[in-house]
């Protein structure tokens, strides 16, 4: 997942007409009159305003389409809708400016790292909205309590989550005599045969989004645990932690280069479009961004949902909430406008090209929008029984979410892959792991 726009505003979104021509524009045209008429909002919401906070997403099809839904949810109802798209990394700093000014936008949007934790205690209580979506839609996926509960109460409404598959290279795996890798082992094995012909790998040792799931998708094959299933007790100091920071060490000596030290989560996606690559782990914006800048390259791009390790095959996805300030001056509005975008899942999913994947059970019939149709990304529709989310086992806890932001577990691949050693790294990493858990303990 990646984004290096700048700021835009709903004014500005619908000038992006250009990508769709060449990725599914059809997504853009979908009509929303029949999607909008099956609900009446309340008759109060009329006359008011609506300011919305979310991400620029990383498939601009998608904003084009949320802009336009935006909208017409807003001329229907009768409230006047203003769409604000920030980069994603700059949401954290959005957020803690508002909190501290007690004002802001009505809703707003968690994308990639999930605070509902952190600020619940300034949050609607939206626990009435979300068990209403979850009777209505067949149940929520066990780990959308995860990102959005908060003491049993839904602080937050879960969007869709965001995959975070392998991509790699059909024509260079077979250079080396390999077919589609199945383990961890494989990817070492190609990275490093196929480093040698100008075709090395690479997982940002940074701090950044990428980091933080593409490890942790390694921890969990390997067996890792970062908490027990409370997500009370931590549990990461393991034999198994101690095998994965060793695995890491040696695929970066042997199949990476160091620039993979200040990625960006744009670097992955740039990376594989350059043709260098050999594979990557990221979200499937990388696969479409390829297919417009590099079809050569693209022809020869595939996708595995996960690779197996020692503990398994666990699949890390990024969660994305809705959220609503106690300060909002438009609370019915806000409620009403998750109700309306989640009754259209299907169309929001199409219009992600795929990248949009649900968090209600309901959503996985087959064939699912766009993933159903496309022949490389098919396989992806069973993606939420091998996902898994930050803090796993446990739930994400307050302190997980603040492990997570401080981004301590790149840090210890970071330093073991610099020439750390194992034993010192795990000592500082889970000192401050359980620094962050006391912390919260006591308050």
């Amino acid at each position: 997942m990646s984004d290096e726009r700048p700021a835009q505003t709903h004014s500005t979104m619908l000038t992006r007409r250009s990508f769709l021509t060449t990725t599914g524009g059809a997504a853009a045209g979908l009509t929303l009159a029949d999607m909008l008429a099956a609900r009446q909002a309340p008759a109060q919401i009329k006359g008011t305003n609506l300011r919305l906070l979310i991400w620029s997403h990383y498939v601009p099809a998608y904003d084009v389409w949320f802009d336009k839904f935006a909208k017409e949810w807003g001329d229907k109802n009768g409230v006047k809708v203003r769409v604000d798209h920030i980069p994603h990394l700059e949401l954290p700093a959005r957020y803690a400016a508002e909190f501290a000014a007690g004002a802001g936008h009505d809703l707003m949007y968690f994308a990639g790292q999930i605070l509902t934790g952190q600020y619940y205690r300034n949050l609607v209580d939206l626990s009435d909205l979300a068990e209403g979506l979850g009777k209505k839609y067949g149940g929520w996926l066990d780990a959308a309590r995860s990102a959005a509960q908060v003491g049993g109460r839904w602080y937050a409404v879960p969007d869709f989550f965001i995959s975070i598959p392998v991509l790699w290279r059909k024509d260079l795996f077979a250079s080396v005599g390999m077919g589609e890798p199945k383990t961890w082992e494989d990817l070492r094995k190609a990275a490093g045969q196929l480093k040698a012909k100008g075709h090395p790998t690479g997982m940002q040792f940074s701090h950044c989004n990428d980091a933080n799931h593409n490890w942790r998708a390694l921890m969990y094959c390997y067996g890792v645990k970062e908490t027990d299933p409370s997500g009370q007790n931590i549990t990461i100091d393991s034999k198994e932690m101690r095998e994965a920071l060793k695995f890491a060490k040696a695929m970066y000596d042997e199949g990476m280069t160091p620039e993979v030290f200040s990625w960006d989560d744009a670097s992955d996606n740039r990376f594989l479009a350059s043709g260098v690559a050999s594979w990557i782990h990221d979200a499937i914006s990388a696969f479409h961004s390829t297919r417009v800048t590099n079809p050569k390259v693209f022809e020869q791009t595939f996708v595995v949902p996960e690779v197996a390790g020692p503990g398994g095959t666990w699949n890390v996805g990024e969660p994305n909430v809705w959220a609503i300030w106690k300060f909002s001056k438009n609370v019915p509005a806000a409620k009403e406008f998750i109700q309306g975008i989640a009754d259209n899942q299907k169309e929001a999913m199409q219009a992600s090209l795929g990248y949009n994947m649900p968090f209600l059970r309901g959503q996985y019939a087959k064939p699912m929008p766009y993933l159903g149709n496309d022949a490389k990304l098919g396989k992806l529709q069973d993606q939420e029984k091998i996902t898994a989310f930050l803090g796993f086992p446990g739930p994400m806890t307050p302190p997980a979410q603040e492990v997570v932001t401080t981004f301590i577990i790149p840090d210890m691949f970071t330093r073991v892959a610099r020439g750390g050693a194992i034993e010192d790294t795990m000592k500082w990493g889970v000192g401050e792991i359980r620094r962050i858990y006391a912390k919260h303990k006591a308050s």
